[in-house]
């Protein structure tokens, strides 16, 4: 048998082989150039009659949309499709095929087409971190070859070329219209749909910094949330001229695309209830103030044509609404962690006859290295419950809170998993995931490249707790960032992380670990051109979370003062390393964007060892 990603539906071997020439005949029943042109990448190929083709696209009405038939005998090889789509799927496991078979291809009846009819891919272009042009085409490239077919770039502030608000834009800090159409016209070559996506409720913090929108924030002091004071974020929903600016925002946008689909978010308006809508909330209850604004931002939407698609997190938890929406809109269901309850909620929706997608994550935020442990089973999961509970697919997410410290490979394993997983819903399918990487992505030659990645993703194993949504290590990082601009911020810290504190022997534990997958990842022999950038990121990643362990471990009461000393100066010298490492591999993947913010993490944490050394000496 063949080893093919993602697993097919049925594949049956047979006795002979056929064996392609040096230069092909391909016959098109029809005009198919993207399929053309991809399988120029791996044959030598000329149009030709049927008569005399080696390769045979041929119409099948009674396929599905993207299924497809493979067909290989004394003739040659035939491709049975309907549309487009299964055509170039086809094209896309016999490229698989030839990479393994050669030229001489075994005679087989293979029929394949996917469990979920959505397979997506979500990526945050918002918080402080742009990619090129190029990057995103790159993870187009790593979709199409598993067979994802929906991608989104996450849109909130002004991570997006809006012709209203040019005033606005900073230079290379936004993916412009032209680009966009650019992406698009990538996307569409290789059978993905570049979903149009923009908040507009919840996440609209950089709107309203402006003068020009302040006044249309929910509560415009912010509210205490999460241990500290978060600047506004969510719109008022009673106030019209939010709902204009939602309108201009979805004029700018809207009209460029090509998709059917619209990705409205408003999540997480965190606000909603505890300011102006206070009295409207109180009367007729959050779910109706919510889904009242959302249904006029839904009206407005539907002028494009376009079937929205909403975050589910308010609603789930007001079920007594959600008759309310429309029939053809699609509800999102996420959620990031190993023990997120995808089966009970997506039955419920199930049950309640609203079309839905799940949403879990690729763990890569809040966490620099991922959490392997976690996105395996919450990937697994969110696949397995769409499946059996009727769902319209699944779409993987890719955040870049606090910074967007992580690098784009910590999420290559659990993007594939993901697309693996959504085209066949089948046991087992981590352990393929293993294969695929090494082969296809890492293309390591010392089949080293993918156990690195899945053991990094395991360091937060080590920590005394587990933390929802992020790792240990990442909290620990973010009090020091907040604790620089407290008047005691040795105590400040310390009071939030005193349990996180490891023993000497878990630290010794962890920076072994460190230090053996770091040694790894030299080992490997990856044949890509980013190999070299891959490990650069990866080690860079590591030496980070090194940092902060060093951090606190040096709170550890276990530790002489002079120990203490000697840790906390080990990061302090690690500055400038740190910093100009963070800023190359940005840069390597990424426009200018917001790496000051960005870094601006890293220099607190930098700024709070020092605060914290001259504590130690001054007052311990």
């Amino acid at each position: 048998m063949y080893r093919l990603f993602p697993n097919v539906k049925q594949q049956i071997l047979k006795d002979g082989f056929f064996v392609f020439e040096e230069e092909n005949v391909v016959f098109f029943q029809e005009d198919l150039v993207n399929v053309f042109n991809f399988l120029k990448k791996t044959l030598k190929i000329k149009n030709g009659s049927a008569e005399t083709a080696q390769l045979k696209f041929i119409k099948d009405e009674s396929l599905g949309v993207e299924a497809y038939k493979i067909n290989v005998d004394e003739s040659g090889v035939t491709i049975f499709y309907s549309q487009e789509n299964g055509a170039f799927y086809g094209a896309v496991t016999l490229k698989q095929i030839l990479l393994q078979a050669g030229g001489r291809i075994r005679y087989l009846d293979l029929s394949d087409e996917p469990d979920l009819k959505i397979r997506g891919f979500m990526m945050d272009i918002s918080r402080d971190k742009v990619p090129t042009v190029e990057t995103v085409k790159h993870i187009i490239d790593l979709m199409s070859d598993v067979k994802m077919n929906h991608l989104e770039l996450y849109v909130e502030g002004f991570s997006f070329g809006y012709p209203s608000f040019s005033r606005y834009l900073e230079d290379n800090n936004f993916i412009s219209v032209e680009e966009y159409q650019e992406i698009e016209k990538y996307a569409a070559v290789h059978m993905v749909d570049l979903v149009p996506n923009q908040n507009g409720f919840g996440h609209m913090a950089k709107w309203l910094e402006k003068d020009e929108f302040k006044d249309l924030a929910e509560v415009p002091e912010g509210i205490f949330l999460w241990g500290r004071q978060r600047k506004a974020s969510t719109l008022n929903p009673l106030d019209p001229k939010s709902l204009e600016l939602v309108k201009q925002l979805y004029k700018d946008m809207l009209p460029i695309s090509n998709s059917k689909y619209f990705n409205m978010n408003f999540d997480e308006p965190f606000e909603l209830g505890k300011g102006k809508s206070k009295e409207a909330v109180e009367k007729d209850g959050l779910g109706n103030v919510y889904i009242d604004f959302a249904l006029k931002a839904i009206e407005e939407i539907k002028k494009y044509n376009k079937t929205p698609m909403i975050w589910g997190d308010v609603l789930i938890h007001h079920p007594e609404v959600l008759h309310r929406l429309p029939k053809d809109m699609l509800f999102i269901d996420w959620g990031y962690d190993a023990n997120y309850p995808f089966n009970r909620h997506l039955k419920q929706l199930s049950d309640l006859k609203i079309k839905f997608l799940a949403a879990p994550a690729t763990t890569s935020w809040c966490s620099f290295l991922g959490r392997t442990n976690d996105w395996w089973e919450n990937i697994q999961n969110a696949c397995v419950y769409t499946r059996v509970h009727g769902g319209e697919g699944v779409i993987v997410t890719d955040w870049g809170d606090f910074g967007h410290l992580q690098f784009l490979p910590i999420s290559y394993a659990p993007l594939i998993f993901s697309g693996l997983m959504s085209w066949r819903v089948r046991e087992g399918t981590f352990f393929s995931l293993h294969e695929y990487l090494n082969k296809y992505i890492f293309k390591d030659s010392k089949k080293i490249m993918a156990d690195v990645v899945f053991e990094l993703g395991n360091y937060y194993r080590y920590y005394n707790d587990y933390r929802s949504n992020g790792t240990v290590a990442f909290h620990t990082f973010m009090w020091a960032t907040h604790a620089v601009n407290e008047s005691d911020p040795y105590n400040y810290y310390h009071e939030r992380t005193k349990h996180s504190i490891l023993s000497k022997e878990k630290y010794e534990l962890m920076m072994r670990f460190l230090d053996e997958r770091i040694y790894e990842l030299d080992l490997t022999d990856m044949k890509i051109n980013e190999g070299q950038l891959i490990k650069d990121e990866l080690k860079q990643s590591a030496f980070l979370v090194k940092l902060i362990d060093k951090l606190n471990h040096s709170f550890n009461s276990e530790l002489t003062k002079d120990q203490r000393i000697a840790l906390l100066e080990e990061i302090i010298n690690s500055k400038d390393k740190l910093i100009s490492e963070q800023k190359r591999l940005w840069l390597a993947r990424n426009k200018y964007s917001d790496l000051d913010v960005s870094l601006a993490y890293l220099e607190r944490f930098i700024l709070f060892a020092e605060k914290t050394i001259n504590y130690i000496k001054e007052v311990q």
